[in-house]
């Protein structure tokens, strides 16, 4: 059976490292070796690390001294490591029980390979699972990475000297070192990647992963990667994350002027991006309405052009001094006309109607009963009545079900 050394880097990580440690060592093969790469950590992981490495005495190594990120991390564990297959999870994912042994036995089967992985999923802070990684096996063609990472990290095995040939991790990179491995991985090595059909790791999502804290970055070096890699950066990955930053809004960190934000975003990646594509991005988030719409505190989930779905949730971050009602102008825009309701469910529980006798501008105001600062609340207004372009017009695929149109939020201050 061929050595096996699981490399692990970590930094502040204490409430997740000893449930990756001990998916590590469930693996239960003879002469597996754990090697941890700290960067300095300031919440105790140190000293955890101790107290694991007496409980698995001469197959837990670790160092902890500050480093320039997690790529810096896992080249330096891969040098101390003495395995010729080299897994690397990091220490807020866990390996599923018999991940390991199904790797090498696929190693053994077919000694061309040099590098495998598997399936993956996503799980939360109390490791209960979200869903499935978005895998695709690797006889993918190389340019369907530019649809997106099929690779869940934390399920790939590599030979030591394949890793080390490719001079390991690019430490510039602080978020998609990862996807270029796998890019120049597959283009050194074609038709030497194998398939693991089963789960193999569960990748944790949660507010301090580098996926959460550093989303912009993360798309950023993503286009920059494919770029480099595939000679063209496709815009989706940047419009991908115009679409996570709304879905956030504004309930993320800070009081962000979105707009602003996502226009400072794509003039970063400009140069990437065709010029035909650059203009394809410009004229989506000038014409976006929801971002026109936006404000620090509001975000209402309408369409691009300002039509509401059925239901409509806004979003609202209590400013301060505190708001005390939720204004909101529309278009009664029904193509039939005639009588729409809307009905409002405020967070508090409480609900509220509104009656839209005749198509045209309206005016709504909700009471907003929470005062806190920075209390964060979601409004659900549902219309009773809907139509489909489509189902209207035999010339039309529009085929979204449409109820009003959301012209102006603002919010009443006390």
């Amino acid at each position: 059976m061929l050595s096996l050394s699981i490399v692990m880097p970590t930094l502040n990580q204490r409430a997740f490292i000893a449930d990756a440690v001990r998916s590590v060592f469930a693996q239960d093969l003879p002469g597996l070796e754990l090697v941890v790469a700290d960067g300095g950590s300031c919440d105790g992981t140190p000293s955890l690390l101790a107290e694991l490495a007496e409980q698995h005495p001469g197959r837990l190594r670790w160092v902890s001294a500050p480093d320039s990120g997690p790529a810096a991390a896992v080249n330096r564990a891969v040098a101390l490591a003495e395995g010729e297959v080299i897994g690397w999870l990091n220490s807020d994912d866990c390996y599923t029980l018999g991940a390991a042994a199904r790797a090498l036995t696929l190693f053994q089967r077919e000694p061309a390979l040099v590098m495998v992985y598997g399936a993956g999923e996503h799980i939360d802070v109390q490791s209960r699972v979200l869903g499935p990684y978005p895998t695709r096996p690797p006889a993918t063609p190389r340019a369907a990475f530019a649809e997106g990472c099929f690779i869940c990290q934390p399920t790939a095995f590599f030979r030591r000297a394949t890793f080390l040939a490719l001079g390991g991790l690019d430490e510039s990179l602080h978020a998609a070192f990862d996807f270029d491995l796998w890019l120049r991985l597959f283009a050194a090595h074609p038709g030497q990647v194998g398939w693991v059909p089963q789960v193999q790791a569960q990748s944790r999502l949660h507010g301090d992963s580098i996926t959460a804290r550093q989303r912009e970055g993360v798309a950023l070096e993503g286009l920059q990667v494919l770029h480099r890699h595939l000679g063209y950066a496709p815009p989706h990955w940047l419009l991908t994350h115009v679409a996570e930053r709304c879905a956030q809004h504004p309930f993320g960190p800070g009081r962000n002027d979105l707009p602003a934000d996502l226009a400072h975003f794509a003039a970063r990646a400009e140069a990437l991006l065709s010029p035909a594509d650059r203009q394809l991005v410009t004229q989506r988030l000038a014409q976006n309405r929801a971002l026109q719409l936006a404000t620090p505190d509001l975000y209402a989930d309408i369409w691009p052009d300002g039509w509401a779905p059925r239901t409509l949730e806004i979003r609202l971050r209590q400013s301060t001094p505190p708001a005390m009602g939720l204004r909101i102008s529309g278009t009664h825009a029904h193509p039939a006309g005639g009588r729409t309701q809307l009905i409002a469910n405020a967070p508090d529980g409480q609900t509220f109607r509104v009656i839209l006798a005749h198509a045209g501008p309206f005016e709504w105001t909700l009471p907003i009963t929470e005062r806190l600062p920075d209390a964060r609340m979601v409004y659900r207004l549902t219309a009773d009545r809907i139509f489909v372009p489509a189902a209207l017009d035999a010339q039309s695929t529009d085929t979204r079900e449409l109820a009003w149109r959301l012209d102006h939020l603002a919010l009443d201050l006390a």
